[in-house]
């Protein structure tokens, strides 16, 4: 029983991810993926129904699907012992939430296995099973072809082209997805560092943070996109597209109005109300909705 504690221990430690198996999970570490070829850290195996890594031997402590803040083996627990982190978005009172930490630029590199064949599954980074084309050091596939799929970070496996380094594959053109932290595959435009891709246009979509793929515009370091307009989305933190409203920061995007929706942490769009570090919003009014880390957005009282 000491061993399996102490390798439970060492595996938490190496591995920094949260609830939603984000960038910061460690493949092969306890409640993360399993390798592609379903390996795990020394005293873990794969749980292939879940494709994740647990405790060889299974954790009698974990009897349900949600963390159990005592059961030290308990894989639903973060992934870290970030036991708070008990959601995909922020809460801002868990300090160890991978969710509220500032977004790292760069895809989620690791081992793709997609569709290819054995003519094209060929560079120093891929390696062909006999069905499948594994390629290390990749963080999307996507739809392409070997015409457009050449770049220095661009894979092409005979059936999708994988990319190093970026965050989102969307709609697009090979005459637009062109600045430097755009990939164009021959079938969709791979952006790194980007955390959202919204509907707009090449008019708006111009800002520092901006990538117009020909088809959607990606935005670097924001949380959520929301309705609005030109005239109201201006505030350092927000981000017109052409389309929405993105917004860095903010936990959530709700009713609201231009009167109230006006203090340090709200952001009007022109269409939605968003606030920074919430995690519900309710039904109140003005005069009672003034409390600590409470915020009247014109519709809701968001804390």
């Amino acid at each position: 029983m000491q061993k399996l504690l102490l390798v439970v221990a060492l595996v938490l430690g190496a591995c920094g991810g949260g609830d939603d198996g984000g960038p910061s999970c460690a493949i092969g570490s306890l409640g993360c993926a399993c390798t592609a070829g379903g390996g795990c850290d020394n005293g873990l195996s794969c749980d292939t129904g879940q494709m994740r890594c647990e405790v060889t031997g299974g954790c009698t402590c974990d009897t349900s699907s949600g963390c159990e803040a005592s059961c030290a083996c308990d894989p639903d627990c973060g992934m870290g012992g970030c036991t708070c982190d008990s959601s995909s978005g922020c809460e801002s009172g868990c300090s160890c939430d991978p969710d509220c930490e500032p977004i790292t630029p760069g895809g989620n590199n690791r081992t793709i296995c997609t569709t290819g064949n054995s003519s094209y599954c060929t560079d120093a980074q891929e390696s062909w099973t006999g069905g499948e084309c594994c390629v290390m050091g990749v963080s999307e596939c996507a739809e392409g072809n070997s015409s457009y799929c050449t770049d220095a970070k661009e894979h092409w496996t005979g059936g999708q082209c994988c990319v190093e380094d970026v965050t989102m594959c969307v709609p697009g053109n090979s005459s637009y997805c062109t600045d430097a932290k755009e990939h164009w595959t021959g079938g969709e435009c791979c952006v790194e560092g980007v955390t959202k891709c919204a509907a707009g246009n090449s008019s708006y979509c111009t800002d520092a943070k901006e990538h117009w793929t020909g088809g959607e515009c990606c935005v670097e370091g924001v949380k959520l996109c929301a309705p609005g307009n030109s005239s109201y989305c201006t505030d350092a933190k927000e981000h017109w597209t052409g389309g929405e409203c993105c917004v860095e920061s903010v936990a959530m995007c709700v009713d609201g109005n231009s009167s109230y929706c006006t203090d340090a942490q709200e952001h009007w769009t022109g269409g939605k109300c968003c606030v920074e570090n919430v995690t519900n919003c309710v039904a109140g009014n003005a005069s009672s909705c003034t409390g600590a880390n409470q915020h009247w957005t014109g519709g809701l009282c968001c804390q």
